[in-house]
């Protein structure tokens, strides 16, 4: 039996999902050909290019909001947040809107969308960007 981490094995597994799916893309800050946080996305660019591998500019609002538009459409986007501390940045579009859009639609409109966040990181990262968040959720 093979042992990898945790983080390999997420990657992996998004890999063999876009492989199988081609409208599954991967949009977050520095996940190009940086690799993502943490080494998140590492090899995805190489093997999916510019096209499902997006790299963004640092706004949080702005990337949920376009894997919203981009979900709604029929996309499945996989969006990465660089810390959990920035998710408070987008909380309007997550709370207001994504959680909500399927339900104001009397389950018309799907939101296929992931949003994925690296919690209780590997480095101290100071006030800014050490916060745990995941009882919000």
């Amino acid at each position: 039996m093979r042992e990898i981490t945790y983080g390999e094995a997420a990657v992996e597994a998004i890999r063999e999902e876009m492989e199988k799916d081609d409208r599954i893309f991967y949009m977050g800050e520095d996940v190009g050909c940086f690799g993502g946080a943490y080494g998140t996305t590492k090899g995805l660019w190489e093997r999916f290019g510019d096209g499902r591998i997006k790299d963004t500019p640092m706004s949080e609002a702005a990337i949920i909001g376009y894997a919203l538009g981009a979900a709604i459409t029929g996309m499945r986007p996989i969006v990465e947040i660089m810390f959990a501390d920035l998710l408070c940045s987008a909380m309007d579009q997550i709370i207001n809107q994504v959680a909500k859009i399927r339900y104001m639609s009397g389950g018309k409109i799907k939101v296929p969308l992931v949003i994925r966040v690296p919690l209780g990181g590997l480095r101290r990262a100071a006030a800014q960007h050490s916060q745990h968040l995941e009882a919000w959720f």
